[in-house]
């Protein structure tokens, strides 16, 4: 499948790759072209660039996303009733969504979000960027308002913990913690009301007087959200596993990036995960050099002239041995890829992307590779 029939066809497009290899603007590029095609995109990203931010228009701490004004997204004159919205992740946001989201009632909710327990536990869980990744991808596929979402995974080796970071939240938080810590355990006898009294005594020991009888009224204000947690990380898992979702891995031609790739390309396919294809970024292997220095040979007067027309030459030498290449860095990587899957090759955005245009003519260059 082309990059095109992905925009096209998928819900998901997962992208990962190490950090600096343009994943964030990739990802930006692909969200316009994937809008400017009709359809209504939401592009979630970690800590993009101050530069790119301010070409998208993307607000900090925004606890909605940022919608792209049509006049930016169609200010070339092209028509279209697609839609962009850009949100930048912020852990202590999503966490507070989540609540909201699985408490039964408004009363509910405040009782966790305002209780003290409750900073430390997303201070200690949400300020994991993959457990907010996870948590509002999952909140906004949940709500259905958009035909594709776009994610721009943490840059580190460990992105894709994303996958299984509700699942490591809902075993910390499983039903023995409830059952210890709730206002009815529902176990009976004397050895488990010791252990209870014992585990509290300790706690308040270490925490300070009444720490144990704020983790029973904190667990009971949280416990009736376990389960939805549970429910949100085999949700999300089957999500990321359907025909709806692809995984584009970002990579550029440094070796360090390369080498991540591939451990990027053995881990989803070790794990199921619908694996599309490579975008080697920041690349020349579209290029076709410099304009011949030969022509301007017949053209130099002088010694000066001369001299400028060998330096234009070992220039020229230069660049085409780069983009020779990237191309055969390309085909190698097209070479390791299983049926279906793509490598294209997008160009050095550079100084292009200083405004909204160049994320435009950047997702065409990608989506007609």
């Amino acid at each position: 499948m082309s990059l095109d029939g992905l925009l096209r066809d998928k819900r998901i497009i997962v992208l990962c790759g190490a950090g600096g290899v343009g994943k964030t603007t990739t990802a930006a590029a692909l969200g316009v072209a994937a809008a400017r095609a009709g359809r209504h995109v939401l592009v979630l990203t970690i800590d993009p660039a101050r530069r790119l931010a301010e070409a998208m228009g993307l607000k900090e701490n925004g606890s909605e996303p940022t919608s792209v004004p049509p006049e930016r997204l169609y200010a070339d004159g092209a028509r279209g009733a697609g839609r962009l919205d850009v949100w930048m992740l912020e852990p202590h946001i999503v966490f507070e969504r989540m609540v909201r989201r699985l408490s039964a009632t408004e009363s509910a909710a405040r009782a966790v979000l305002e209780h003290r327990l409750y900073r430390f536990l997303s201070e200690l869980v949400a300020g994991v960027q993959e457990y907010a990744a996870a948590e509002a991808l999952d909140g906004f596929l949940a709500e259905g308002h958009y035909d594709l979402i776009l994610l721009d995974t943490p840059p580190s080796r460990h992105a894709l913990d994303f996958l299984d970071a509700p699942g490591r939240l809902a075993r910390f938080l499983d039903d023995r913690v409830v059952s210890l810590f709730g206002p009815d355990s529902g176990r009976a006898g004397r050895l488990w009301q010791g252990a209870q009294a014992l585990v509290g005594k300790v706690l308040d020991g270490i925490f300070g007087d009444g720490f144990a009888q704020e983790m029973r009224t904190f667990v009971a204000a949280f416990g009736g959200l376990f389960a939805g947690i549970r429910l949100h990380a085999d949700r999300l898992r089957q999500h990321l596993s359907s025909k709806d979702a692809a995984f584009l891995l970002v990579t550029s031609p440094e070796a360090a990036a390369l080498r991540e790739a591939a451990f990027f390309q053995e881990a989803l396919q070790a794990k199921g995960l619908p694996f599309a294809g490579y975008v080697l970024n920041r690349s020349w292997a579209r290029e076709d050099g410099l304009a011949p220095a030969a022509n301007l040979k017949s053209h130099a007067r002088g010694a000066a002239d001369t001299d400028a027309v060998l330096a234009l030459e070992h220039l020229e030498g230069m660049e085409d041995a780069r983009a020779k290449a990237h191309r055969s860095l390309l085909a190698r990587l097209a070479e390791g890829l299983p049926r279906g899957a793509l490598a294209i090759a997008a160009p050095d955005a550079g100084a292009d992307l200083e405004d909204f245009r160049g994320l435009v003519h950047l997702g065409d260059a990608l989506t007609v590779a």
